[in-house]
């Protein structure tokens, strides 16, 4: 595979348990390192190692309850306490030509239809 690339197909797999097989079993056969190999990864999952785990602490929790906080910091979160990206971090120009209190934006054409 390529240094760059992330991933490896299902044969690129089976050709590594090959090539893993048979530095492992050095005293067995070719065929019966593979089935050796088999046998270890039999039923087992990709494990991820050495990502840090939840910490669930009063603390933490305290900490990152977002109802909680205050001033500009609050203005990061939505009502449900997810994150608002970019939007909460930065103020974002509203260039459509309304003023910012104007609350039917966007219905003029609605309101033109209806009236015909």
């Amino acid at each position: 595979r390529g240094k760059s690339s992330r991933t490896i197909t299902f044969d690129q797999f089976k050709e590594a348990l090959q090539e893993l097989s048979k530095k492992r079993f050095k005293d067995k056969s070719d065929e019966e390192a593979v089935q050796e190999i088999y046998k270890l990864i039999e039923g087992k999952a990709p494990i991820i190692s050495g990502v840090t785990k939840a910490v669930s602490s009063p603390t933490v929790s305290r900490l990152t309850d977002t109802s909680k906080f205050t001033g500009s910091h609050k203005e990061r979160f939505d009502p449900s306490g997810k994150g608002k990206g970019k939007a909460g971090r930065e103020d974002l120009v509203d260039t459509s030509g309304y003023v910012s209190g104007y609350k039917h934006a966007g219905t003029y054409d609605h309101k033109v239809q209806g009236s015909k």
